[in-house]
């Protein structure tokens, strides 16, 4: 009797787990904004795919035929599925180009370029931002795209821009300077780049006094007779500060208090996954209106399989997953050792024009800021 029940208790969760699935498959299509559920769905997507593999594998030594289920799911989502994981296994990522007439892209959510102990700005250039230059210089991008940027263009304090323009080899770039503080000190998204910048244009994705995010910034750069359109911007974030981090403490360790700490978290979550929802349909709208072949690189601090990732995604190509293999992680959080593990946290993208060829591309897995920089090498084709 025991046996026979919990066989019927595995068949009613793999029946549930194949609807969540195909559930999951339906976040892209349903904006956030208006239908909020789904950015947890989709959040939730790579987890429910690994408990579907389990089963599928597990019902295909057990009882074959139930296995088919699982199939028709994977079927059906195989779009969701190839958003999620890439599936190519190959080399490392060679820093030498592999094409002489490549463009080497690098998209980093810098975090002020300050470390995860760091609580003070000092005067001059700290250690710690050396060994980002430093990291940056290894990998020597031709065009060089960063959120969270800081710089300073008076006083003590170091002119992160003068060391990008004078000594670091990008003498074009175009700064959002979203946020002033101290009269002096500027932070926000940036392009810099080694070839002329001939055209610029700043957008705001701040659509509520609310929001937390910064510009969408595009470039169009003159790359060997050829006029390639860049652009990096940076979606709303979870916000998640102090209390939210102790709040997931409590929700793993606190049965008393876990309720009230699970809302918290709850509605912080569903007003960025609304937030992104709008700032992904404007921005799709601006995207739409290049004429020239674009690439956009940034912080969506949103999954793939999102409703966010889509929209932006439009018809290019996802550098990682058209070269690499995994679910590549790019968030690390120094508040949060939960969050840390979490492998699916792939929030920051290289997506690339139809008419570019992907010749390589990697997340580096160096620990600098609470984001892991990408890089890719495109070529566009003649």
């Amino acid at each position: 009797m025991i046996r026979k029940l919990a066989k019927r208790l595995l068949v009613l969760i793999y029946v549930c787990i194949c609807i969540s699935f195909l559930v999951g498959c339906l976040s892209p299509f349903f904006n956030p904004f208006r239908w909020w559920l789904f950015g947890f769905i989709g959040l939730m997507f790579p987890y429910i795919l690994i408990v579907l593999t389990a089963f599928f594998f597990f019902w295909l030594f057990v009882k074959p035929k139930w296995s088919i289920i699982a199939v028709i799911c994977f079927i059906v989502g195989w779009k969701s599925i190839l958003a999620v994981f890439a599936f190519h296994i190959g080399g490392s990522f060679n820093k030498e180009k592999k094409e002489e007439n490549a463009l080497r892209i690098m998209t980093w959510n810098v975090r002020s370029f300050t470390s995860g102990d760091e609580k003070f700005r000092k005067p001059g250039l700290s250690i710690h931002q050396m060994k980002m230059h430093d990291l940056i210089k290894a990998y020597n991008p031709d065009v060089l795209t960063m959120q969270e940027f800081f710089t300073v263009d008076s006083g003590k304090y170091f002119n992160t821009v003068w060391h990008f323009t004078k000594d670091m080899g990008y003498p074009y770039y175009y700064f959002s300077k979203d946020q002033n503080s101290y009269r002096h000190h500027y932070s926000g998204t940036i392009i810099f780049s080694k070839y002329p910048i001939i055209d610029t244009l700043k957008s705001s994705l701040s659509l509520a006094k609310e929001d937390v995010t910064e510009s969408l910034l595009s470039a169009d750069i003159l790359f060997r007779g050829d006029t390639i359109r860049v652009y990096t911007g940076h979606l709303q974030s979870f916000g998640f500060k102090e209390r939210e981090y102790e709040d997931i403490s409590k929700i793993k360790n606190d049965p008393s208090e876990r309720l009230d700490a699970s809302k918290n978290i709850f509605r912080k979550m569903r007003y960025a996954f609304k937030r992104r929802g709008e700032q992904a349909e404007f921005m799709r709208n601006k995207l739409d209106s290049s004429r020239y072949p674009e690439v956009f690189c940034g912080d969506l601090n949103d999954v793939p399989n999102s409703y966010t990732y889509f929209s932006v995604k439009g018809d290019k190509r996802d550098a990682f997953i058209a070269s690499n293999f995994g679910f590549g992680q790019t968030y690390y959080s120094f508040a949060s050792g939960f969050m840390r593990e979490l492998p699916t946290l792939r929030i920051d993208y290289i997506f690339a024009d139809p008419r570019f060829n992907i010749l390589q591309c990697d997340r580096i897995p160096k620990v600098f800021s609470d984001h892991l920089p990408v890089v890719a090498d495109v070529q566009l084709q003649k």
